[in-house]
């Protein structure tokens, strides 16, 4: 296949199976960059990173490694109550945070992911222009949870042709048809030198379901080969207009994103390893062993 394209997750430390029982924490990204060619750091839309962390981490990957890193909460107006001018002074500190991954040349992305009431205002519009503009010339994704933004063909239109006129690529998502805040899936590349597409599940049932432990049950679904097969012809299509393109698991739930991860490397040719045993989940591991058409119907609504 003439195009370049990597298969990768959302994080790397919340697969706890897929990683030997005797491996540190601390290696868990060495181990994970021997399987895969591309990770997301979604850590940093909580906190700053700790000085070093970025050179501990570029130290266990090769030179052909990338990262794509999740800005923080209060960039993308997830964090309220913020003056311009504290948003501000965060989004420098974070930008500052990342020039040892800039210098090595091994940052895909910024994700900005804005929140599921971040709807298509021009105040809001005006927002993401700001943001883009303050990132300057690192590479910035943009992804939008609240449907407005892609309501119907002829907003999806407007809001590529913007997208692409600020040269921001545009994450295409594959999640949950349910109410307003979730997008639907559009595929398009708006920026050549790299397209995304961003795989959070299909769990209808705990999209938007209140009173969750955490994330990795709104995200608890694993995808068939079927499924992935159906997207196939899509990825190809989106990967011969860019240079780059991307899948990402965000399914972190069990090892459901780093088993679709591998269904994807398999599947295009792009695997650095043999997928390894995987337990299928601590559920799944009391019924014994199941053929993928097995856990397509236990994990799938």
């Amino acid at each position: 296949m003439g195009m370049r394209i990597r298969a990768g997750t959302c994080a790397f430390a919340d697969h706890e199976s897929f990683y030997p029982k005797s491996l540190p924490p601390q290696e868990r990204l060495r181990y994970y960059a021997r399987y895969f060619s591309v990770v997301e750091i979604d850590s940093t839309f909580y906190g700053f990173l700790k000085e070093g962390t970025w050179q501990r981490w570029l130290d266990m990957v090769d030179e052909s490694f990338l990262f794509h890193v999740k800005a923080h909460g209060a960039m993308t107006m997830h964090v309220r109550g913020l003056s311009r001018d504290e948003r501000h002074r965060m989004a420098s500190t974070f930008l500052d945070s990342l020039r040892p991954v800039c210098e090595r040349g091994q940052l895909a992305a910024v994700l900005l992911q804005f929140p599921p009431w971040f709807d298509a205002t021009r105040r809001n519009r005006a927002i993401v222009e700001r943001l883009v503009e303050f990132c300057r010339d690192i590479p910035v994704a943009v992804e939008f949870r609240e449907r407005s933004w892609f309501d119907g063909p002829e907003r999806q239109s407007k809001t590529l042709s913007w997208l692409r006129s600020m040269r921001a690529t545009h994450v295409v998502c594959d999640e949950p048809n349910k109410g307003n805040g979730c997008v639907p899936l559009v595929p398009a590349v708006t920026n050549e030198a790299l397209g995304i597409l961003r795989m959070h599940g299909r769990n209808a049932e705990t999209w938007d379901k209140p009173g969750l432990k955490s994330s990795k049950e709104r995200f608890d679904y694993r995808y068939s080969k079927h499924e992935i097969l159906d997207l196939l012809p899509t990825v190809t299509k989106l990967a011969s207009d860019a240079a780059e393109f991307h899948v990402l698991m965000n399914n972190n739930s069990n090892n459901d994103a780093v088993w679709n991860a591998f269904d994807w490397a398999e599947l295009l040719g792009v695997s650095r390893l043999a997928r390894p045993n995987l337990v299928h989940s601590t559920q799944l591991s009391l019924l014994g062993e199941l053929d993928d058409s097995n856990i397509a119907s236990r994990r799938s609504p």
